[in-house]
């Protein structure tokens, strides 16, 4: 007979078992993918410091020295005294320049620039998400192979004694060579869902490591969904997932920036206006021009024209850029909206899906406690005992697998829109 009772004792939890939030919270904290998402974010900040940097003033300071030949006498003072000299020479400069007016250009970069960086920080939550869910599905999917390695090592234990009891009827005489040859192929299929479960396991532990960084613990607590959180019209979900998604507004902070970028490129046709503050002191001897001093305050106002067309491409370019990012932002809507209807399918389809498991269980399970009356009456063979016993064991195994399939399409549901890390309660904290 199926002993659940000893499966579920070998799948019970232990006080140090790690949650899936703990799970999760540990791979949002030392993952690579994270760390290389929260290094854009800091050079999108940067970024934004550098351009910001252009309303403050410019200083140059500069110096000179050594020692210079003049052969013209009108580098010299008023009165020469032969056509060459060698002096000794050093100068001095200081000088300051002031944006005064640039057509707004540095005031476009630094919008562009916040913008860069608000869709860096968005893209690091969409990493975070997408990072989340795959720990989900390894969760889950490892309690599930954990769980039925249980069930299946605890049927192992009955299909031996099974084969034990007829090989000995075998030698009394009591059932024949068929019996035995049937009883081992039981086993054999047995053996088989071992392997193959314990070869997903395998796999899901590499997942598993590689995403926290540590091998899973033998026992993993059994998550519980907060189906609440889940809307029940899939229009909901998406119209929820267009107003919050991360990736959409990492998209409309991409189209921000390149529109920006535009009218920066476009105050190049606007003249330049800069304040010059400057002194400079020079000394040579005096065969060769004596001392300088000049000091300055001046108002410059630059226009360039670049008579190629380069400007003009290259706000072309810009305008093609932000065509780019308002179609990504578009496809980026259609392919959320697809993961939602898809995971709302998958939903319903496992649903039903556990739902017939449910009533085949209880069928099998009635069905074995018939037989085991039947067999203390001598109206069936151990054999059929024991095939009986199997079928319930691979219909338990199937539930299992329908439930493990319930939870994964309701946490789908929750990350296609962008709202699984809520969900588990994880407070994001910004690591600068």
């Amino acid at each position: 007979m199926l002993m659940a009772g000893v499966a579920m004792s070998c799948f019970a939890l232990n006080a140090h078992a790690e949650t899936l939030e703990q799970a999760v919270s540990l791979t949002l904290a030392h993952h690579p993918q994270i760390e290389s998402a929260l290094a854009a974010v800091n050079r999108a900040h940067e970024s934004q410091k550098e351009q910001r940097s252009a309303y403050f003033p410019e200083i140059e300071i500069g110096a000179t020295a050594g020692r210079i030949y003049g052969d013209n006498s009108t580098s010299r003072g008023l009165t020469t005294t032969r056509g060459a000299g060698y002096s000794n020479y050093w100068d001095g400069s200081i000088s300051a320049r002031q944006q005064i007016y640039d057509g707004m250009e540095t005031k476009y970069r630094i919008e562009s620039a916040q913008a860069e960086e608000k869709a860096a920080s968005h893209t690091l939550d969409d990493v975070r998400e997408t990072l989340s869910f795959r720990v989900v599905q390894t969760y889950i999917n490892l309690t599930r192979a954990y769980k039925g390695l249980a069930l299946l090592r605890a049927q192992q234990e009955s299909v031996n004694e099974y084969l034990a009891r007829i090989t000995s009827m075998v030698d009394d005489g009591a059932a024949d060579e068929a019996e035995l040859q049937q009883a081992r192929d039981v086993s054999v299929i047995l053996d088989n869902f071992i392997n193959d479960y314990r070869g997903q396991a395998r796999n899901l532990e590499a997942d598993y490591f590689e995403l926290t960084g540590h091998a899973p613990d033998d026992e993993l607590v059994i998550p519980q969904t907060d189906t609440t959180l889940i809307p029940e019209k899939m229009s909901d979900a998406i119209a929820q997932a267009n107003q919050s998604h991360p990736l959409l507004h990492a998209a409309n902070a991409q189209a921000l920036s390149a529109k920006n970028q535009i009218n920066a490129t476009k105050a190049g046709y606007i003249p330049r206006v800069d304040g010059e503050l400057s002194f400079l002191k020079s000394e040579k001897d005096d065969v060769l021009g004596g001392e300088l001093e000049d000091g300055r305050a001046v108002v410059r106002a630059n226009w360039n024209f670049e008579t190629g067309g380069a400007q003009a491409a290259r706000i072309n370019q810009q305008k093609y850029g932000y065509k780019d990012a308002l179609a990504r932002h578009d496809n980026a809507q259609r392919q959320i909206e697809r993961g939602i209807r898809q995971a709302y399918a998958e939903l319903e389809t496992a649903q039903k899906q556990l739902e017939n498991q449910n009533q085949r269980y209880d069928l099998n399970a009635k069905l074995m406690e018939t037989y085991e009356v039947q067999f203390e009456g001598a109206l069936i063979s151990v054999l059929q005992l024991m095939q009986a016993d199997n079928q319930v064991l691979i219909t338990k195994l199937e539930t299992e697998n329908a439930k493990s399939r319930v939870q994964l399409a309701q946490y789908a549901i929750l990350a296609a829109m962008g709202q699984l890390n809520d969900a588990l309660g994880l407070k994001i904290a910004a690591k600068q």
